[in-house]
């Protein structure tokens, strides 16, 4: 499998991602999702630092090359906020228990369609055609990836093994988290990948490679999910500390709940 991974795209790319990204900030804000919107921001934060920071400014393994339309800085600072928004803010809409099934599979809908059109826009509308070409260089990084999201996963899994024994904050938050829904955490975080990877080929702007749109699903956003997890149940601790056996009964019931009706706030 290639270490290179990249994209070539015309400038109205970016016009169609900053209008998909004021979209679904606005939704949040729509729908009262504010916990959300930050952890979109947080996730802003992350990606600058991971890709501005460590793999352009002191790897180097972040190749952009703009025509010199754009600045390479201003062009990260845009590259990731869109995502940093979008998938950070996706994830804890996933992990939220007060929200309906119906409900985040829309989000689902949004994000993977949402991205697709920007893409399929992007190729089949003539606007700005100006083109730029990004590479990055995974080189060692998916044993790193591998090392994290296996790391992550195990810390999670020793948290709600401890939380079976010990009381009190913050173990026992965990003692009503079943044991299956590690396998949604890690459906969520293949899931969040696989629709940037597949828009990205569908609409010609990354080269179709089988291996790399598997290997990438299954690890990329793998590597954060248990932090976000793990943030998400600590600032929302009310809601997972053990209740009495009815209280637990319902709490399970929202986990597995069947779309019957949207729910209206």
């Amino acid at each position: 499998m290639s270490n290179d991974v990249g994209r070539i795209f015309g400038i109205d790319f970016i016009y169609f991602d900053l209008m998909l990204v004021t979209v679904w900030m606005a939704l949040l804000f729509v729908r009262k999702r504010y916990k959300e919107f930050f952890f979109g921001l947080f996730g802003y934060g992350v990606v600058q630092f991971v890709d501005a920071v460590i793999w352009y400014t002191i790897k180097g393994t972040r190749i952009i090359d703009t025509g010199g339309v754009i600045g390479p800085h201003v062009f990260l600072t845009y590259f990731s906020f869109t995502y940093g928004m979008i998938m950070f803010s996706f994830a804890p809409l996933m992990f939220n228990k007060k929200i309906h099934v119906v409900e985040k599979l829309m989000w689902a809908g949004l994000m993977y369609c949402g991205w697709l059109a920007i893409g399929l826009m992007s190729k089949y509308i003539v606007w700005d055609d100006r083109i730029i070409n990004i590479n990055r260089d995974m080189g060692n990084a998916r044993i790193k990836q591998i090392i994290m999201a296996s790391v992550g996963y195990a810390i999670l899994l020793i948290w709600k093994v401890l939380s079976e024994f010990l009381d009190g904050f913050p173990w026992n938050i965990m003692k009503n988290i079943p044991y299956w829904y590690f396998g949604i955490l890690i459906v969520t975080g293949i899931f969040i990948h696989f629709s940037m990877e597949s828009t990205l080929m569908i609409a010609g702007i990354r080269p179709i490679d089988w291996e790399v749109l598997a290997v990438n699903s299954l690890l990329e956003f793998n590597t954060g999910i248990p932090i976000l997890f793990g943030l998400w149940t600590a600032f929302n601790w009310n809601d997972y500390i053990p209740k009495s056996p009815a209280e637990t009964e319902e709490t399970e019931a929202v986990l597995t709940q069947t779309p019957e009706k949207v729910l209206v706030e």
